[in-house]
């Protein structure tokens, strides 16, 4: 019985619907008419007072609609 509940557990986590990539926004910048959204998957990377210490993860270009919708600590997640 504990097989088959461990079985069924490593089952639905494997299986999980893992499509889409969420980060917290660290930076937008406005770049040659182009909408960026600078990423962090891991926020540890920032320092202590919140500033960015020379990691990012990704640059996202978005629309503008989504890059006014969103603000410098939010998350974000994209396909």
């Amino acid at each position: 019985m504990k097989k088959l509940l461990l079985l069924s557990a490593f089952l639905i986590f494997a299986c999980s619907d893992d499509d889409q990539n969420c980060f917290t926004i660290i930076d937008k910048i406005i770049s040659e008419n182009e909408f960026v959204f600078v990423g962090d998957f891991d926020t540890s990377n920032l320092d202590t007072d919140g500033s960015l210490n020379g990691y990012a993860d990704i640059n996202l270009v978005v629309s503008e609609d989504v890059f006014n919708s969103h603000n410098e600590g939010d998350g974000y997640c994209y396909e």
